[in-house]
């Protein structure tokens, strides 16, 4: 029993350890881009605004519920408004037969008094020649407008975790290139040094081994600062700690691609593009805007009332005999307000003519976008499989040269150029292989495809 004991407590610090401290599961591009749709910080900022969006809509249906306030109130007053009358004037004076008068003069002289009143205020709207209407529809139409806005926020981001998660595995890729070179050339400067022991080689040809050798190494060492600042990059478009570790999983590269017809790309981003539809849909914003404002030198009813108690005691304050009430129908005829009316209705027409002319230029540049997003992609394939092609090539050269080198029948400065060769047809192949993923991810977002779709 003692020994199990003393078995779990040495055992438990290393199982916590373990789990603490193990590396981080690798997420997949779909999983960043999902991860990032949840926590990015813009798409958020975004989801607030609908938020806001949906509180204007209940903002706009008020004005058409009836509206109820409860008053209370309690004040002192001094009213001289009879003695200020002609009969009050006369009776002061001692005019109009005030020596008869049977009430003392005193009885009718003012004196502060206390009210207190409760009183329920009732307005409802009976007819606002659609202002309210279109207020709410104005509202219902912001509500689409932040929606579309999200969906543009939701593919920007898209693209954008998508380059910066290719641009980690540049750097990953880069890295492991560069310390495969760094082997390789290691090799290759100690097996000068051994034959310059031997005699069968010079102290160029080991200068040469170093100098290739010193170029590589801070290659090697801004690749891994590349790593860094992209995974940071990465880190902080998902919405997480910079700092915080990131694994991510490699890419396949597309072997295959065929570009999609023109006439369907330029279709599908033309009906997709939620940039184009938001437009759209502010057109038809201000449309409902200009008839509020209309509707505001309009004629409107509205019907009020009020009920409730005024006394000068707190104990009849619910006395039927003290209460109080008035019901009115209430029409307003806007007649003149200096033209100010026609003004705003003209802004917000000219308002709405410019989107419209925006929403035109819009679809035609998204036309030209498709074109030349449609190019680029055929023109990153066909840069990728001319890279293949040249890597394959300096690759076998290099392993021929480095067999060559060994049987005596080539030079060292052969070697070390059939190297150099070699490495940048990697660097190439690499910047092809995820130049080609790009521009398929922005030939995605020109269309406007969604992001559930992008992979």
């Amino acid at each position: 029993m003692g020994k199990t004991i003393t078995t779990w407590t040495l055992s438990l610090p290393l199982i916590l350890l373990l789990l603490f401290c193990s590396p981080a599961r690798p997420m997949t591009i779909k999983e960043a881009v999902s991860y990032a749709m949840e926590h990015n910080r813009d798409i958020l900022t975004v989801r607030e605004q609908i938020t806001e969006r949906k509180g204007q809509v209940l903002e706009a249906r008020s004005d058409a519920l009836p509206q109820l306030n409860l008053n209370m109130n309690s004040y002192r007053v001094r009213d001289p408004g009879f003695l200020n009358s002609t009969f009050g004037q006369q009776i002061l004076h001692g005019g109009g037969g005030s020596s008869d008068f049977p009430i003392p003069i005193e009885a009718i002289l003012p004196r502060p008094q206390t009210f207190y009143e409760l009183v329920m205020n009732v307005s409802q709207p009976i007819f606002t020649w659609g202002k309210v209407s279109n207020a709410v529809s104005l509202a219902k139409l912001g509500i689409q407008d932040v929606n579309l806005s999200l969906e543009s926020a939701r593919q920007n981001v898209a693209y954008q975790v998508s380059s910066a998660y290719y641009d980690v595995l540049v750097a990953v890729e880069t890295i492991a290139m560069y310390e495969k070179a760094l082997e390789t050339q290691k090799r290759y400067l100690q097996q000068t040094r051994d034959f310059f022991e031997v005699g069968d080689g010079t102290r160029l040809d080991i200068l040469r081994a170093q100098s290739q050798l010193a170029t590589t190494e801070p290659e090697l060492l801004m690749a891994r600062h590349s790593l860094v600042q992209a995974e940071k990059t990465l880190n902080f478009l998902l919405g997480r700690s910079l700092d915080e570790p990131l694994s991510t999983s490699p890419v396949e590269a597309v072997e295959d691609f065929e570009a999609p017809p023109l006439d369907s790309v330029v279709q599908v981003a033309v009906l997709n593009r939620p940039d184009l539809r938001q437009l759209n849909v502010e057109v038809d914003m201000y449309d409902k805007t200009v008839n509020v404002f209309k509707a505001d030198f309009r004629p409107r009813m509205d019907l009020n009332g009020h009920y409730g108690f005024s006394t000068i005691r707190t104990g009849d304050i619910f006395d039927r005999n003290f209460e109080s009430w008035r019901v009115s129908l209430v029409l307003s005829v806007p007649v003149f307000d200096g033209f100010k009316n026609r003004g705003v209705v003209m802004q917000y027409r000219s308002q709405k003519n410019r989107k419209e002319i925006e929403s035109q230029k819009l679809a035609e540049q998204i036309r030209l976008q498709a074109r030349q997003t449609l190019d680029a992609c055929t023109s990153a394939a066909e840069v990728y499989r001319g890279r293949e092609i040249s890597l394959e090539s300096s690759e076998e050269e290099e392993r021929v040269t480095a067999d060559q080198f060994d049987q005596g029948l080539v030079t060292l400065y052969e070697l070390l150029d059939s190297n150099r060769r070699a490495l940048l047809a990697r660097s190439r192949s690499i910047d092809g292989r995820y130049g080609l993923l790009r521009q398929i991810a922005d030939l995605k977002r020109a269309m406007g495809i969604p992001v559930d779709e992008l992979f």
